[in-house]
C-alpha cells in the first residue's frame, strides 16, 4: 500500500511523551502552524501537570482536623486538568494535519523544558545543574529517536491490523508488559500492607510515584500504539471511501483505545499525588518512549529494518 490520496500514516518506533498523541503525517498543512500549536499545546500540558501537583500539595498541607477535599472539587485541580486534555486533544488534532514524525518527537521533548520553568515558578522548587543536565540529556535523547528511530509504514486494512494483532510475538509482548503492569500494582499495595508506618515518609512516596508514572508510561505508549490502528482505519474509510468501521472488531479498537487512556490518565494522577513533576514527567517520558519504540518494532516486524547503527543511537 502506498499514499492514500494526500494522506501518509507513518508507523512509528520513534515517539515523544505527549498522552493520545496520533502522528499521522499530512503534506499539504503548513508545517509553522503545526510547530506554534505544537509548543504551545506542550507548555500548556505542563502547566496543567504541576496546577494538579500544587493542588495535592496544598491539600497535604492543611492540618489534620481540616476538611479534605478529593481533587475533582478543587478548582486549581479542576483548572490544571481542563487544561491538560484539552490542549492535548486540540494539539494533537492539529498536529496530525501538518507535522511529520520527526518533528512530532522533537517537540513533545520540549514538554521537558516547559515544566522544569513552571515547576520552578509554581511550586518553588530549585532549578540545579543536576535538573540542567537531566533535561538537556533527556532532551537530546528524543532528538537521536526522532532522527535515527523513524521507520516509515504504509497504511492497513483492518484484516491487516487484525493479522498483526494476532501474531505470536506481538501477543506474548503484550502479556509480558501486562505481567509488569500488575506486579507493579501489587508490590505497591503489598508495601502500604506491610509496612504502614513507612507509607508516608519522603522516600516511599517518592518511590509510589515512580511507580505509578511507569504503569502510566507503559499504558500511554500502548494507547498510542492502538490509537495508530484506529487512526489508519479512519484514513481507510475516509481516503479510499471504503468503511472499516462496519465490522464489530474496529470498534473493539476504539473501546480499547479508550480505556488505555483514561487507565493511564487515572495512574498519572496517582503518580502526581505522591511526587514531584520535575521528577515524575521526565522519568514518564523515558518509559514512554522506550515501551513506544518497542511497540512499533513488534507490532509492525520493523527490528529486520532497523540497522545495528540506528538501534544502538
Amino acid at each position: 500500500m502506498g499514499q492514500l490520496g494526500d494522506l501518509s500514516p507513518q508507523g512509528s518506533v520513534a515517539v515523544g511523551y505527549s498522552h493520545g498523541n496520533y502522528k499521522v503525517l499530512v503534506s499539504d498543512a503548513q508545517p509553522q502552524v503545526g510547530i506554534f500549536v505544537g509548543l504551545a499545546s506542550t507548555s500548556i500540558q505542563s502547566l496543567g501537570l504541576t496546577l494538579q501537583r500544587k493542588s495535592h500539595i496544598l491539600e497535604d498541607e492543611k492540618e489534620p482536623h481540616d476538611p479534605r477535599r478529593p481533587p475533582f472539587r478543587r478548582r486549581r485541580w479542576q483548572l490544571g486538568m481542563l487544561m491538560f486534555i484539552v490542549s492535548n486533544i486540540v494539539g494533537s488534532s492539529i498536529q496530525i494535519t501538518t507535522l511529520p514524525l520527526p518533528v512530532l518527537s522533537t517537540l513533545q521533548a520540549s514538554g521537558l523544558v516547559f515544566n522544569s520553568i513552571c515547576a520552578t515558578l509554581i511550586l518553588g522548587e530549585p532549578f540545579t545543574r543536576w535538573s540542567l543536565g537531566g533535561t538537556l540529556l533527556v532532551c537530546a535523547g528524543a532528538v537521536l529517536i526522532a532522527t535515527f528511530g523513524a521507520i516509515g509504514e504504509p497504511a492497513h486494512s483492518l484484516d491487516q491490523l487484525l493479522s498483526l494483532l494476532g501474531r505470536r510475538q506481538f501477543i506474548l509482548w503484550m502479556v509480558a508488559t501486562a505481567i509488569v503492569v500488575v506486579a507493579v500494582i501489587i508490590s505497591t499495595k503489598a508495601v502500604r500492607w506491610m509496612n504502614p508506618r513507612t507509607h508516608h515518609t519522603p522516600r516511599m512516596r517518592l518511590l509510589r510515584g515512580m511507580a505509578y508514572g511507569s504503569i502510566s508510561g507503559i499504558l500511554s505508549a500502548h494507547s498510542l500504539l492502538v490509537a495508530k490502528s484506529a487512526v489508519e482505519l479512519l484514513v481507510r474509510t475516509i481516503i479510499d471511501r471504503h468503511n472499516q468501521f462496519d465490522r464489530w472488531q474496529s470498534w473493539i479498537i476504539l473501546l480499547a483505545l479508550l480505556a488505555l487512556a483514561l487507565s493511564q490518565l487515572y495512574y498519572l494522577h496517582k503518580g502526581l499525588k505522591l511526587c514531584s513533576t520535575s521528577i515524575l514527567y521526565p522519568f514518564v517520558f523515558c518509559v514512554y518512549n522506550i515501551i513506544a519504540i518497542l511497540d512499533g518494532l513488534i507490532y509492525f516486524r520493523q527490528t529486520s529494518r532497523l540497522s545495528l547503527l540506528h538501534a544502538l543511537l
